[in-house]
């Protein structure tokens, strides 16, 4: 090839000749100086991705602190957890539950009479249908088409019947339930009779054709679907509640903060208590949740950092196997968040919030070992331990104190503006609230929102972002030297290809 050509053909940087006069691997040699260069590369790419383990592991543990503020903590400052009762009755009287108001003790229930609803049925078979040969029914024709009447259920008009079809008893069933007259209608095909029944129970519920005036519409319902159209009442419910007499139209009422459902007639005795199942099993909750968590950050402050292991760049991972990567990347993570500062102070702030002292509302000083939760060993980290014996005894005897030690608010003379649980006098649920939210606001600032986030401000989200930038300019930097490489080899070929020509013809002068 003519030096001058080659010399035209390489200027441009969409082409690259390799060796031609030279014999040199050019490609090989690019190569390995560019993976020289990118070494500077690598190592933010390693920066990078150590930030990013940080950052998913502080939202990790900020999810945690989420769920245990939102889905325990919240639940442990209110004392209605506190307040749960349990009633004891004889069911085939009455079946009881208390509210947080109803006070311990021994009621007597008399009832006499229960309510019930109104209740009127066909007072024969209707022929509503006929039985085939095979066994299948067919329903039979009541209004046949082209034929209506109205009638009047409880003020409200139901014209039954229409002028396209003939009219069996399902459809009008559907068209008085679909009249909202407080009435409900179901067809029975063993008896063959329609019944009609109240939605409510009591001296008000009614079933009554009185505003029926067609004598169409009362020769329907007295010959054809065999109704008794005089008005049919419900009656009230009737009983006693430790002597003092109530009549109410429904067999539900509350009385005195329990909540009664009537069953039958007699006499039967409420014996309301705490729920001390219930409430031991919320603070077992909460204590579960609090373990759940403190654990991760103890196991993130104290885990080892192997610093021989760096994070692998995409082009180690290409050499290594799947389990392999696995297994180092193991050893490089471990430790990301040894020692960090944010989580640290949460993870104290929650531990003193844990171990505070509380005065109860009769004065008592109370703490959670006062009820039998006590920290393990110190290696443990803080984690809680329940005696099951000593917590059912103290929230059986002494439930205003359980409850003023978890949910107490001191109300400060000298700050009207602080915020519940931010005293070291408040409870213990509605301290450790405070703080998990502090903190979460904390990992937040640090960490960032998550994948909802829309734009990431955070301390390390700034970083990764600064390191983002920094190697898009790096990448620039590399593209533009390998250019200059190529260009320099490709240089050196077209003066090789020069001085192979400049031979070529020596030695045939020579020769010649």
């Amino acid at each position: 090839m003519d030096p001058i050509s080659l010399q035209n053909s390489t200027t441009s940087n969409l082409l690259r000749i390799s060796g031609l006069a030279s014999g040199i691997d050019t490609d090989s040699i690019v190569k390995q100086l560019m993976t020289a260069a990118s070494q500077p590369l690598y190592e933010l790419e390693q920066q990078k991705q150590w930030l990013q383990w940080q950052q998913e592991d502080l939202q990790d543990i900020n999810t945690k602190l989420l769920s245990l503020r939102d889905n325990t903590l919240f639940k442990m400052k209110l004392q209605g957890t506190y307040l749960a009762k349990t009633v004891s009755s004889n069911t085939s009287i009455a079946t009881a539950t208390a509210g947080v108001n109803a006070v311990n003790g021994t009621y007597i229930l008399n009832v006499n009479q229960l309510a019930t609803a109104a209740t009127s049925a066909s007072d024969s078979a209707l022929n509503a249908y006929t039985t085939n040969s095979d066994g299948s029914i067919t329903y039979n024709s009541l209004i046949l088409a082209g034929t209506t009447c109205t009638i009047n259920l409880n003020g409200k008009q139901i014209t039954l019947g229409s002028s396209d079809k003939d009219w069996t008893i399902n459809d009008i069933v559907s068209a008085i339930n679909k009249a909202n007259a407080g009435v409900n209608a179901t067809y029975d095909t063993t008896t063959d009779r329609l019944f009609l029944i109240t939605n409510s129970t009591g001296s008000n519920a009614k079933i009554d054709f009185s505003g029926t005036t067609d004598s169409n519409a009362l020769n329907f319902l007295t010959n054809t679907l065999k109704l008794n159209t005089s008005t049919v009442t419900g009656t009230d419910a009737s009983f006693s509640f430790n002597g003092v007499n109530i009549t109410t139209s429904s067999n539900n009422v509350t009385v005195a903060g329990i909540n009664v459902n009537l069953t039958g007639i007699g006499q039967t005795t409420l014996s309301v208590q705490t729920d001390t199942d219930t409430i031991y099993n919320s603070i077992k909750s909460f204590v579960d949740a609090y373990n759940d968590v403190i654990t991760q950050i103890n196991s993130k402050l104290t885990e080892e950092r192997y610093y021989d292991y760096k994070p692998l760049t995409d082009a180690q991972k290409e050499q290594m196997k799947d389990s392999d990567i696995t297994l180092w990347e193991q050893k490089a993570r471990s430790g990301d968040l040894n020692g960090n500062s944010t989580l640290t102070s949460i993870y104290y702030n929650m531990r003193n919030a844990i171990s505070g002292t509380v005065t109860a509302s009769d004065g008592t000083k109370m703490t959670l070992s006062s009820i039998g939760i006590t920290t393990g060993q110190w290696y443990e980290g803080g984690k809680l331990y329940i005696d099951d014996t000593k917590l059912k005894d103290a929230i059986q005897k002494n439930p205003q104190e359980v409850m003023d030690l978890f949910t107490k608010l001191t109300e400060s003379p000298t700050d009207v503006n602080a915020t519940p649980g931010s005293s070291q006098n408040d409870g213990i649920a509605a301290r450790l609230y405070y703080i998990v939210n502090n903190g979460i606001n904390s990992i937040t600032q640090e960490a960032g929102g998550g994948q909802y986030q829309l734009y990431d401000n955070s301390f390390l989200g700034q970083q990764i972002n600064d390191l983002n930038q920094r190697m898009s300019d790096m990448q620039d930097h590399l593209n533009t030297l390998e250019q200059q490489y190529y260009n320099q080899f490709t240089q050196l070929e077209i003066y090789m290809a020069q001085m192979n020509s400049q031979s070529q013809w020596l030695s045939q002068q020579l020769g010649g």
